[in-house]
C-alpha cells in the first residue's frame, strides 16, 4: 500500500471531496456493484491520504500544482458532438478502429462497431467494470495521489488483451474534453495486456478545448509479453487554458519491442509520466517526444526507464520549442539494476528557445549499479542559428517565415516518428498552425 507523503511535501484535498466522491459513486461506472464500490472507496481513502504532491517533492520541484489543487472537482459530464466535429482527429488507414470519448464518457454511437477479431478483446472500462474491480487496480507506483484519484472517480477508458501471436490495429482512442464554468475532472484509465508475440498499433489523441476549470487526469498501464511488439503513438492538443496530467505505465518482458512517441501541442498545465521497466532480457524501448508551449503555458515531461535484466536497450528522444512566458520542465531518469549487465541506454533532451522570456528546466539522470553498460545522457538549450537564418533571408525569407521554416524543422524530426501517415500529417498541420507565417509553409504539411 503506498504511504502517505510527510505533512510537509503534500497539499491536502480539499475537504468537499468527500462529499463529491459521495455524491458521485453510484453514478460511476459499476458504483452500484459491492466489489467496485468497495474498490472505489479504497481508492479514495488513499487519494486523502496521499493528496497532491507539493513543490518540496523532487519530481515535481518545477511544476507547481498549488492552483489546481485548490477546488474540488467532480466528473466532468458528456456533452453534445457531432461527427463532422470529430472528422479533423480521425485516422483514416483501411481497418483502424475508434472509440471515443467525451469528457471521460464513452460515445458508443460515434464509435466504430468491433469486428470479430481471432485474439482480440476489447471492452469500453464500463464494460469491464462489469466482470469486477480489477481493471481499478493500481500498480506499484508508490506515492501517486492521481493515480488514486483516477482509480475513484474514473467514468472511462478501455480494456485490450490480445493474445499470444495475435495482430491488431491501428486502434484509435478519440478524447475530447470541453470544460465549463464549475471546476471538474475527466478521469480516463486504460490496462493493455499483449500475450507472448502480439502485436498491437495503438493512438491516442487527446483534444483538450476551453475551460479553464477542467482537470483531465489520464492513467494507463501496460504489460507485454516476451517477445510482443507495441506502437504507441499519442497526440495532445491543448487549449491555453486546459490542465492535463497523464501517466503511463509499462512493463515489458524478454524481446519485447516498444515504441512510443508523444507530441504536445500547448495547454494551461500539462505533465506527461512514462514509468518503464524493462523486466527481461533482449527488449527494445524507443520513447520519443515533442512539446510546444507558448504565452504562459507550462509543460512538464517526467521519464523513468528502469533496466532490471541484462542485454536491452531503452532510448529517450525529446524536443521543446518555447515561446513567449512558457515554462517547460524535462526529468529523463536511466536505472540500471546490478543484474542488469550489458544494458544500453540513451538521453537525449533538446531545447529550442524562441523568446528571451521563456524557461526550461531539464535535468537527465543515470542511476547505474551494473559495471559492463553503456548509458549516456545529454541536454541542450539555445535559440535558432544566426547563420541558418541569414542564409534563408538571402534566399529571399522574411525574417517570420525563415524562423518557423527552421523552427519546423527542429520539431518535425520528432513528428516523423510516429508510425500512422495520417497521425503525422495532423501533427505536422497543428505545428504549422502554431508557427507564424502558416500560410506560406503550407506545403510542408
Amino acid at each position: 500500500m503506498s504511504r502517505p507523503l510527510a505533512a510537509s511535501r503534500m497539499i491536502a484535498p480539499p475537504p468537499a471531496y468527500a462529499a463529491l466522491f459521495d455524491q458521485s459513486l453510484a453514478s460511476l461506472p459499476g458504483g452500484r456493484d459491492p466489489q467496485v464500490a468497495s474498490a472505489r472507496r479504497a481508492s479514495f481513502a488513499r487519494f486523502q491520504a496521499l493528496g497532491f504532491p507539493s513543490a518540496r517533492v523532487e519530481e515535481w520541484k518545477y511544476s507547481s500544482l498549488a492552483p489546481l489543487a485548490k477546488a474540488a472537482r467532480g466528473p466532468a459530464s458528456a456533452f453534445d458532438l457531432t461527427p463532422a466535429e470529430l472528422a479533423p482527429y480521425r485516422i483514416s488507414m483501411p481497418g483502424a478502429c475508434r472509440l471515443v470519448f467525451v469528457n471521460g464518457h464513452f460515445a458508443p454511437a460515434l464509435s466504430d462497431r468491433l469486428a470479430d477479431q481471432a485474439g482480440l478483446s476489447l471492452r469500453p472500462l464500463e464494460l469491464a467494470l462489469a466482470a469486477g474491480p480489477e481493471p481499478l487496480a493500481e500498480d506499484a507506483a508508490g506515492e501517486r495521489g492521481f493515480d488514486a484519484l483516477n482509480a475513484a472517480f474514473v467514468t472511462g477508458g478501455m480494456v485490450l488483451e490480445l493474445a499470444a501471436g495475435a495482430k491488431a490495429g491501428p486502434i484509435q482512442l478519440l478524447c475530447l474534453h470541453r470544460g465549463g464554468e464549475a471546476p471538474a475532472m475527466v478521469n480516463l484509465r486504460n490496462l493493455v495486456r499483449l500475450g507472448d508475440g502480439a502485436e498491437l498499433d495503438l493512438i491516442e489523441t487527446h483534444v483538450v478545448e476551453a475551460g479553464r476549470q477542467l482537470l483531465v487526469n489520464l492513467v494507463s498501464r501496460f504489460e507485454l509479453g516476451a517477445g510482443a511488439k507495441l506502437r504507441h503513438d499519442r497526440l495532445q492538443l491543448g487549449e491555453i487554458a486546459g490542465s492535463l496530467i497523464g501517466r503511463t505505465a509499462y512493463r515489458l518482458l524478454s524481446a519485447s519491442r516498444l515504441t512510443q512517441t508523444l507530441a504536445t501541442f500547448g495547454g494551461g498545465f500539462v505533465r506527461n509520466e512514462v514509468d518503464a521497466r524493462l523486466d527481461g532480457k533482449g527488449i527494445e524501448a524507443q520513447f520519443n517526444g515533442l512539446y510546444l508551449t507558448r504565452d504562459q503555458q507550462h509543460i512538464d515531461n517526467a521519464l523513468r526507464i528502469e533496466h532490471a535484466q541484462p542485454g536491452s536497450i531503452s532510448d529517450q528522444f525529446y524536443k521543446g520549442v518555447l515561446d513567449g512566458r512558457a515554462q517547460a520542465a524535462f526529468a529523463g531518469k536511466i536505472v540500471v539494476q546490478r543484474p542488469a549487465q550489458k544494458t544500453n541506454a540513451y538521453q537525449r533532451n533538446n531545447n529550442l528557445l524562441l523568446s528571451p522570456d521563456a524557461e526550461i528546466n531539464t535535468k537527465p539522470e543515470l542511476e547505474i549499479f551494473a559495471d559492463d553498460v553503456k548509458c549516456s545522457h545529454g541536454a541542450t538549450a539555445g535559440e535558432l542559428d544566426e547563420r541558418e537564418l541569414f542564409y534563408l533571408r538571402s534566399r529571399g525569407l522574411d525574417p517570420w517565415t525563415a524562423r518557423s521554416l527552421l523552427t519546423f524543422a527542429f520539431a518535425s524530426e520528432v513528428l516523423e516518428r510516429f508510425g500512422d501517415a495520417d497521425l503525422q500529417a495532423q501533427a505536422k498541420r497543428e505545428l504549422l498552425r502554431w508557427l507564424p507565417g502558416s500560410a506560406v509553409l503550407g506545403d510542408l504539411a
